[in-house]
């Protein structure tokens, strides 16, 4: 998922840089600036940042959200989660991973974008 993060973040700055240079301030302009923003809050909260052992307490509010939902593993044509703890369970419909590759979804023709990201 790091390289995908370290694509989604250069999409992101790419379009910052675009929508900064339209002449004038025009409501494609500012949508886009608000889109990147968003864009951005949702990537950080899905703790793509957040090393092993993090302390912080993984919640959606919390700066290492969803990193106990992540990532989702597959074996014996089962998906599958383990928390802190190692414990195994079934994946909840929205991961941090999942989560990453929907932010992503919008540069699938960008010649970066790889197809393995696709939700």
């Amino acid at each position: 998922m790091d390289d995908l993060v370290r694509f989604l973040r250069g999409c992101l700055d790419d379009d910052e840089r675009s929508a900064r240079a339209t002449p004038e301030r025009c409501w494609s302009a500012s949508r886009l600036l608000a889109q990147v923003y968003a864009t951005r809050l949702l990537l950080d909260a899905s703790n793509a940042a957040c090393g092993a052992g993090c302390p912080t307490e993984h919640t959606f509010t919390g700066s290492c959200s969803l990193r106990w939902m992540g990532p989702v593993h597959e074996a014996d044509g089962r998906r599958w989660l383990h928390d802190d703890t190692g414990a195994r369970f079934a994946p909840p419909p929205v991961t941090s991973e999942w989560s990453l590759r929907v932010l992503a979804l919008p540069y699938a023709g960008h010649p970066g974008y790889r197809d393995e990201w696709r939700p």
